[in-house]
């Protein structure tokens, strides 16, 4: 069994080396009680659900219950990876199923495919075990300066990482993490934590830092920037979230975290060109607060 600590959270995987990603083997750990405990099962998918289980969300490709003190997530394909979950109602462990057909060390291809797929999947995982502990993933680009995490937010395409990567070229900030970070309230302030999930920047550090600051970012035809007020933080960050919001129950503890952090941190909106002096302008705003 491996053990990683990714945004100060244990997590115990018991599965095959050959089965995890290489990002994780820069949140490799050795101690510590695991917060999280996960299993990789190459086995067939049970079948589906008796009549009478609590059926949490229905689709065409997706079926979640709740049965036996656990939510079940049963893919309604039987190849995807993983095809079938099973998570405590805390989220403090959590198994994956998949076809035997994929339990093949020898064959690149079959690696590469399941790598990515216990990859996707242990993020659902953390993203449910960080809401029971004032956490969750923020879609950013953030870097460290100053000794503070500031984290650029918008849709993907608006120019976060652009704008991060300015920073890096003016002031040679550290990225924590290119597309994704944790954020958790620790002793009543935000702390902010670099993932191994990082999209397609390929860019992430296993360090963590107070949060400084959140910056939304718009496209805009000048440069322009304004702080929000607490309502509008909240309604811009909830939109920034993994969520996972087919549970009201976590629903509920995302939205009490987003109105922690909101209310501990300045949030601004810049509206900017991919230039130098969109950097100057919340430059100028950090130095302020």
């Amino acid at each position: 069994m491996t053990k990683y600590c990714i945004s100060d959270l244990i997590i115990e995987i018991a599965a095959p080396e050959w089965v995890l990603h290489d990002n994780f083997k820069f949140f490799s750990c050795k101690n510590g009680n695991p917060d999280v405990y996960c299993k990789v099962k190459f086995e067939k998918r049970p079948g589906k659900p008796a009549a009478g289980v609590k059926i949490i969300a229905k689709t065409p490709g997706t079926l979640i219950f709740e049965y036996e003190k656990h939510i079940h997530n049963l893919s309604g394909d039987e190849h995807d990876i993983p095809c079938y979950t099973t998570a405590s109602m805390d989220w403090s462990s959590y198994t994956m199923f998949i076809d035997p057909e994929y339990n093949n060390p020898n064959d690149d291809a079959i690696v590469q495919t399941v790598k990515e797929g216990i990859f996707v999947s242990l993020r659902e995982a953390v993203i449910g075990r960080l809401a029971q502990k004032n956490g969750l993933i923020i879609h950013s680009s953030t870097i460290l300066w100053q000794g503070r995490a500031i984290m650029f937010s918008a849709p993907s395409g608006t120019g976060k990482s652009t704008h991060a990567h300015l920073w890096q070229q003016l002031y040679n900030t550290p990225i924590l993490d290119g597309d994704a970070a944790a954020c958790r309230i620790i002793d009543g302030s935000p702390i902010v934590y670099g993932l191994p999930w990082c999209g397609t920047s390929g860019e992430f550090i296993n360090q963590s830092a107070p949060l400084g600051a959140i910056v939304f970012l718009q496209q805009s035809k000048e440069n322009s920037i304004v702080r929000l007020d607490f309502r509008e933080s909240v309604l811009r960050l909830a939109a920034r979230c993994f969520l996972l919001p087919w549970s009201n129950e976590l629903m509920n503890q995302y939205l009490d975290t987003v109105q922690e952090i909101t209310a501990e941190t300045e949030c601004f909106l810049l509206n900017c060109l991919p230039d130098f002096e969109a950097v100057e302008l919340v430059k100028k705003c950090l130095q302020i607060t």
